[in-house]
Parts: C-alpha cells; structure tokens; sequence
C-alpha cells in the first residue's frame, strides 16, 4: 500500500515538473515572439526614417534644379531634372526590394530554425518514449 502511495506521489511530481517545463517553454516562446515583433517594428522604423531621408535627398537635389526645367546638359531631349527624378525614383525601388528581401530572408530563416527546433522537440519526445 505504501508502495503504491510512493509511486502515486512520484508521477504527480513528474507531471508537475512537465508542467512547470511546459510553462517555462511557453513563456520562453512568448518572450521570443515578443522581441521578433520588436525587432520588426524597429525594422519598419529604421526602413521609414531611410526612406523619408531618401525622399528629402530627391526634393533638395530637384530644387536646386528648379529654374532649370529646360536644360539639357548632355543633350539627349530629356530634361536634366527629369533624368534626376527618374533615377531618384528607380533608387528607391531597389532601396524597397532590398530592404523587402531582406526582411522576407529574415522571416524565412526564422521559421526554419523554428521547424528545426520542432523536429528536434518531437524527436526528443519520441525518444522519451
């Protein structure tokens, strides 16, 4: 009887214990989701802030042009300030692209180390079985 008293008390400390590790993960994850989400809002503030910098550099170097809407320095029959507004705009499409692969590149890597991470875990679990 008091054997089986022993080993009642035993397996509710080891579910305890697996539910103390299970919050322990759970919490961890969260903390981790928290600072991704973090870590991507600062992302989207530092893209922002580059962008309007951006923005700011086209505007200061097509009003210095303002004036001079007809000239045509190299002679192609296109105006000069509107090559300039056209490669500021074409800058700013690769700066987008850029900045898009690499976040879609963070994002991917992310998921896979956290494929990685389940594979281990089942993998674990099973052989606690």
């Amino acid at each position: 009887m008091q054997v089986r008293q022993e080993q009642i008390q035993q397996q509710q400390q080891q579910a305890e214990q697996q539910q103390a590790i299970q919050l322990q993960q759970m919490q961890n994850e969260q903390r981790e989701q928290e600072l991704m989400l973090e870590e991507a809002k600062m992302d989207l503030e530092r893209y922002k802030i580059d962008a309007d910098n951006q923005t700011k550099i086209a505007v200061a170097e097509i009003s210095t042009y303002r004036g001079t809407e007809e000239k045509d320095v190299n002679a192609n029959n296109v105006a000069d300030p509107l090559e300039m507004a056209k490669a500021a705009t074409a800058q700013r499409k690769v700066d987008s692209d850029a900045f898009t692969k690499r976040v879609e590149a963070k994002y991917k890597n992310e998921i896979e180390n956290k494929k990685i991470e389940l594979e281990k875990e089942r993998m674990k679990h099973e052989m606690d079985l």
